[in-house]
């Protein structure tokens, strides 16, 4: 019996729910519907003002209705137009975070190499300059038009992935070449983050759909998201040899 009643309330619940929500049409409906009792009555003369007034109302809820449907499709358009402008930045960007991490890694692997006197697992020490490790910047964000039509969700990815890259500018001009500071930590620290940078690249490219967007030049080369996996994977196999040697010593 119980089942009944609230199964009974919520059926009446979504009548209720779709008329508040459109209220206009509700009035219409109820100003027809009692134009319709009243036109058999003495004051048959009342329903046709109320019909008037119940098809204005139609009108107005009809208006409403395809406003609301032309700035949603409006509101979609330029989220596409959105996308269509920002991603081709974002993903210049974020191929040049995988590249530094691509070359912390080898930096970082012959610093804890050198650091314990362990044999050099490359034919020569690599020879990467400052630049190499400085991020791309946007341009175009924040001051594009186009970025206020991005969903929430899409929006927060961005910035914070491109704040990241901030902080991995600042890191790589304050600590290169500086007096004291030994090349493993150095390495060690530009490794860190960028992995951070890339984990937050991640979440970009599922939100983005970046690797249907810009599939790979060649098909060997793997997909973005697919390829910062690999990295990914190859810097914790680097992070592991250099635990083993540390622990051995």
């Amino acid at each position: 019996m119980q089942y009944r009643k609230t199964a009974f309330i919520g059926l009446l619940k979504q009548p209720f729910s779709f008329f508040f929500k459109n209220t206009q049409l509700a009035l219409s409906i109820t100003l027809f519907i009692t134009g319709s009792f009243l036109l058999h009555t003495r004051v048959s003369t009342i329903a046709g003002a109320l019909f008037g007034a119940g098809a204005s109302f139609l009108g107005a809820w009809v208006t409403e209705l395809n406003l609301k449907r032309s700035k949603k499709e409006e509101f979609e358009r330029n989220e596409v137009e959105a996308k269509n402008f920002l991603t081709p930045e974002l993903n210049r960007i974020i191929e040049r975070v995988l590249y530094i991490h691509s070359r912390s890694i080898p930096n970082f692997s012959a610093a804890s190499v050198e650091y314990f006197k362990s044999p050099l697992p490359y034919p020569t020490k690599p020879n990467d300059l400052q630049q190499d490790f400085l991020p791309y910047l946007p341009v175009l964000y924040p001051n594009s038009e186009k970025f206020k039509y991005l969903k929430g969700e899409d929006a927060v990815a961005m910035v914070v992935f491109y704040d990241s890259l901030y902080k991995l500018e600042h890191s790589v001009r304050d600590w290169w070449a500086r007096e004291g500071q030994l090349p493993l930590n150095l390495f060690l620290s530009f490794m860190n983050d960028v992995e951070k940078s890339l984990e937050l690249a991640e979440l970009c490219i599922e939100r983005f759909d970046m690797d249907n967007r810009f599939p790979p030049k060649y098909s060997s080369w793997g997909s973005l998201s697919s390829r910062i996996s690999n990295s990914r994977k190859n810097a914790a196999l680097t992070l592991e040899a250099h635990m083993r040697r540390a622990n051995s010593k």
